[in-house]
C-alpha cells in the first residue's frame, strides 16, 4: 500500500457517516448513502416502562428531524399530537442494546412508509439517504495552547459532534490529524482560515465541504461583547466557495451541539426535497450512454431510489438510450437535486449555451430553477410542459 492509500486509509477510519459531496450540474457530483434515518436510539437509564414512553417519543423526534433534516417540523401541532398520542403506531420494533461504556440505549425501528407519509401530509420536506460529507476541522484554544480537536486527544468533545451529527443525519469527518496529516495542515491554518490550504486536505478524505472552526474561553470582563464561556465560530466551504458562518457562545458542548445543528439546517434548505406542492407529476428522463444489461438495472433501481419519485416505468430502449416515464411527489427539479447526488448521473447541458462562471450552491439551484421551471413560476407549479423532459448520462465508474 502507498503512502496516499495508507493516509486515506487512516483517515477515514474516523469517518462517522460516511457520504461524499455533491456539486449540482454536469460535475463530479460525489455521494454514499446515510444509514438508519428510520432508526432512533436514545440513551436511557433504566428501562421502566415510563421511562420507554419519554424515550419513544424523543426517539421519533430523532427520526423526523433526521429524515426532513430539520428541526422546525417538530414546532407543527399536528405532528406533536402524533408524538405525544400514537407513537406506538409508528414503530416497528424495539430493543435495548449497552455499549462498550455499559450505557443502555433504547433503539427504535420506525414504519419508513408512516413517517414520510406523516412528513408529507403536514407539507413537510424529505433528504434523502445521499447527503454530502462535511470535514469539520476544529481548533481549540486553552490558555497559550491551541491544539486541533481529534478523537485521540479530545474524546468527549468528538463524541459530542459525533452524536450531534448521527441525530440529525449529518454525514462529517472529524480528520484523524496523524503525522503525516500534521505536517501538511497547521493549526494557524485553520485559524487564520486558509481555506486554499483546507480545501486539498479535505478532497483527500472525500469531502469537498468543510468546516474552519475556531473554540476559545472568553471572559465578560474583556470582552464585554460575550457572556463568560466558550466562543466557537465557524466558516462552511463547498471547495474554494463560501456558504456561511455563525458563531456561538456558552457551554463547551452546547456550542458544538449548535454549530452542528445549524450545519444540518443548511443543509436540508439547500437539499431536502419541498412537498408543500404536493401532487402527481410526470416526468421523461432520458439516460444515455447504457452499455449493458447491468448499466441499465443499476440505473432504473437509483431512479426508483429517488424521494421525489412515487413510481417508474421504463418505456423504452433504444441502442445505449433508455426512457423512464416517471410519476413524482414533487417537481422535476427536486429530481435534478436528487441526481445531482449520484456519481452515475451526469446532467447533458444544452452545449448552445455558454459555459458561465463557477457558481454557489445557492446560484446553481437558482439557475436551475430557471431553466426547468421558468422564472416566472420558480414559487408556483410549473406546467408539463415547462418539465417535462430530463437527460442524463450514465457515466461508468
Amino acid at each position: 500500500m502507498n503512502d496516499i492509500s495508507r493516509k486515506v486509509k487512516s483517515l477515514l477510519q474516523q469517518v462517522v457517516f460516511v457520504a461524499l459531496v455533491f456539486c449540482l450540474g454536469a460535475g463530479k457530483a460525489l455521494a454514499v448513502e446515510v444509514e438508519n434515518l428510520y432508526r432512533g436510539k436514545i440513551l436511557v437509564t433504566d428501562k421502566s416502562q415510563q421511562t420507554r414512553i419519554k424515550a419513544h417519543r424523543w426517539a421519533i423526534e430523532q427520526v423526523l428531524t433526521k429524515v426532513t433534516g430539520s428541526r422546525e417540523i417538530l414546532a407543527n401541532k399536528d405532528v406533536q399530537y402524533e408524538i405525544r398520542v400514537r407513537t406506538a403506531n409508528y414503530i416497528k420494533s424495539f430493543s435495548f442494546v449497552t455499549d462498550e461504556q455499559n450505557r443502555i440505549f433504547l433503539v427504535d425501528e420506525f414504519d419508513q412508509s408512516k413517517i414520510d407519509s406523516l412528513i408529507r401530509k403536514v407539507n413537510g420536506s424529505i433528504w434523502g439517504q445521499r447527503r454530502p460529507l462535511t470535514a469539520i476541522w476544529l481548533v481549540v484554544e486553552e490558555g497559550q495552547q491551541r491544539n486541533f480537536v481529534t478523537t485521540a486527544d479530545f474524546p468527549q468533545l468528538t463524541e459530542v459532534a459525533i452524536q450531534s451529527a448521527e441525530n440529525r443525519g449529518l454525514p462529517v469527518v472529524i480528520p484523524a490529524m496523524t503525522q503525516e496529516q500534521r505536517s501538511q495542515v497547521y493549526i494557524s491554518d485553520v485559524w487564520a482560515r486558509f481555506d486554499q490550504i483546507i480545501y486539498p486536505q479535505s478532497k483527500q478524505i472525500d469531502a469537498e465541504h468543510f468546516v474552519m472552526a475556531r473554540l476559545r474561553y472568553v471572559d465578560a470582563i474583556t470582552e464585554p461583547e460575550y457572556k463568560t464561556g466558550w466562543l466557537l465560530d465557524y466558516q462552511l466551504f463547498d471547495g474554494r466557495q463560501f456558504l456561511t458562518e455563525g458563531s456561538f457562545n456558552g457551554e463547551q458542548f452546547d456550542v458544538t451541539k449548535e454549530m452542528i445543528n445549524e450545519l444540518g439546517d443548511y443543509f436540508a434548505k439547500v437539499y431536502a426535497i419541498n412537498n408543500n406542492r404536493i401532487q402527481q407529476q410526470e416526468v421523461t428522463l432520458i439516460v444515455n450512454n447504457l452499455t449493458s444489461m447491468l448499466n441499465l438495472k443499476a440505473a432504473e433501481k437509483h431512479i426508483l431510489d429517488l424521494p421525489p419519485v412515487k413510481k417508474a416505468y421504463l418505456q423504452s430502449v433504444e441502442g445505449s438510450t433508455a426512457k423512464f416515464k416517471l410519476w413524482l411527489s414533487g417537481q422535476a427539479l427536486d429530481v435534478v437535486k436528487a441526481l445531482g447526488l449520484l456519481n452515475n448521473f451526469e446532467q447533458v447541458e444544452d452545449t448552445s449555451v455558454e459555459q458561465k462562471q463557477k457558481l454557489t450552491v445557492e446560484e446553481k439551484l437558482d439557475q436551475l430553477s430557471k431553466d426547468y421551471i421558468g422564472l416566472e413560476q420558480v414559487n408556483a407549479v410549473a406546467t408539463p410542459q415547462q418539465q417535462q423532459v430530463l437527460t442524463y448520462r450514465w457515466r461508468v465508474q
